[in-house]
């Protein structure tokens, strides 16, 4: 773990970062680092994340790479800002919880009805669907993961059985 920046709060942007150094510094500063951590971290130097951060210079090819894979974003959102958000920093605690019956039913209603181990992968980066196996889900898991992209898996269940006595 890196440590961030001692007393300091992670804080939100006020407005949409527009540059590559914007964004970099909204993440940055979202997760509570002084550059020096994000230094750290990238195995860098606290003046170049200065540079960066100030649109003076760009990171390297591998060097994006490396900062798209800690922040958990797309390589893409990341140097053109589309589809840009705040990931959370990496040692936050999932924030999930119950989903209420109303939300949950509005989701059956979007969502194909699927066989019992049907296995629905969605890629949400470019929003293609389709029926997998479970080792092309786990194929789909692995390589999203390594890429920073998002995949959804929705996993078909068995229909409500009489219990058996």
């Amino acid at each position: 773990m890196i440590a961030g920046g001692g007393s300091r709060q992670p804080r939100r942007p006020s407005s949409p970062p527009v540059t590559l150094g914007q964004r970099i510094r909204a993440v940055r500063v979202a997760w509570g680092w002084i550059q020096g951590a994000l230094a750290e971290a990238l195995g860098s130097s606290q003046s170049l994340i200065s540079e960066w951060e100030k649109d003076i210079s760009r990171p390297s090819a591998a060097t994006l790479k490396a900062i798209s894979k800690l922040f958990h974003l797309p390589l893409n959102a990341l140097t053109t800002g589309e589809g840009f958000f705040i990931p959370d920093h990496p040692d936050a605690k999932p924030h999930g919880g119950l989903m209420s019956k109303r939300e949950v039913q509005e989701l059956q209603q979007i969502l194909p009805n699927l066989s019992e181990g049907q296995i629905l992968q969605v890629d949400t980066e470019t929003q293609d669907s389709e029926l997998v196996g479970l080792k092309g889900a786990l194929a789909a898991m692995r390589e999203a993961k390594r890429e920073g992209r998002t995949v959804w898996l929705v996993i078909g269940k068995a229909k409500n059985k009489k219990p058996t006595k």
